[in-house]
């Protein structure tokens, strides 16, 4: 699998399968995740079966962008600080919103908040980085073009 994943052309070329191993790459790829599907679902405690699948890309993204991962650059560090960080807010949201409001439910709401925020906060954090390094960038080459044009 590793060296159809590479090239293709070469790994046919060796005498694979290459066809043959696709299928069987994308047959264990979705069988693992029709498992984790289920893990993910009895952990959350209902089987929402049908939206299900919405969900889990929000956990997915929320959890590496909590966990300090940017647009372009993410590693397994961040994977798992984001999934400690986040399983924590799990953790103490409903007990906080118990203890300030007196209902645990507006912790869930709270936790649903902060969740989307994080999401939100990252990603506009990135784009004013990404806008900050543009624009010097561009003072950089302007200051270089004005002292050739000088010289």
């Amino acid at each position: 699998m590793r060296a159809v994943g590479q090239d293709m052309a070469v790994a046919e070329d060796s005498g694979i399968k290459v066809e043959r191993t696709r299928i069987i790459a994308i047959i264990l790829s979705t069988v693992l995740a029709c498992y984790g599907q289920i893990i993910f679902l009895q952990n959350m405690g209902n089987m929402a079966t049908y939206n299900a699948h919405d969900q889990t890309g929000f956990f997915a993204v929320a959890a590496i962008l909590v966990g300090g991962a940017s647009v372009k650059r993410a590693n397994i560090r961040n994977v798992f600080l984001g999934i400690l960080l986040l399983h924590l807010m799990y953790y103490v949201s409903p007990p906080a919103g118990k203890n300030l409001f007196g209902d645990a439910q507006v912790g869930e709401y709270f936790r649903s908040f902060m969740g989307y925020g994080a999401i939100a906060l990252s990603l506009v954090l990135y784009a004013m980085k990404a806008r900050r390094d543009a624009d010097t960038a561009r003072s950089s080459l302007r200051r270089g073009a004005e002292a050739g044009g000088k010289a």
